[in-house]
């Protein structure tokens, strides 16, 4: 007897092991994604950071004008973050204004709503995993 193909039940095999592969492989590769976008959001704020370290040693202060007046970022987005200087900057009782925060927030829809990402003057980038009772951060 000669047979060509693939009887019903060896087909639904193969597709039952697919699947299988498929459900196991999709959660890595999503955490794959996931770590992509915040170490590119971290090598932006590292670049930022860097921007502003040589803006200081050019001008001896931080900001530009005014006491809230910052330089333009050269990095103001990833592919998943907004980059920007924190809402909890330096007052304007702070004169000398020597230090700054720049944070990278995640973009609506990106999938990373928890994440927030922190670098301060002294190049320290801390990670942060916001949730209802406020941030926990980690350097």
């Amino acid at each position: 007897m000669n047979r060509r193909g693939f009887t019903l039940l060896e087909t639904m095999i193969c597709l039952a092991i697919a699947a299988l592969l498929v459900s196991l492989a999709v959660p890595g590769y999503q955490q794959y994604l996931q770590r992509a976008r915040l170490e590119e959001a971290r090598a932006a704020l590292l670049e930022n950071s860097h921007f502003m370290q040589r803006w200081y040693h050019e001008n001896g202060v931080y900001y530009q004008d005014g006491p809230l007046a910052w330089p333009e970022l050269p990095a103001k987005a990833t592919q998943a973050f907004m980059i920007g200087f924190s809402s909890v900057e330096p007052s304007v009782d702070n004169v000398e204004q020597a230090s700054f925060i720049i944070e990278a927030r995640p973009k609506p829809g990106s999938g990373l709503d928890e994440w927030l990402l922190k670098v301060d003057q002294d190049g320290s980038i801390k990670l942060c995993r916001q949730d209802g009772g406020g941030e926990q951060c980690q350097v």
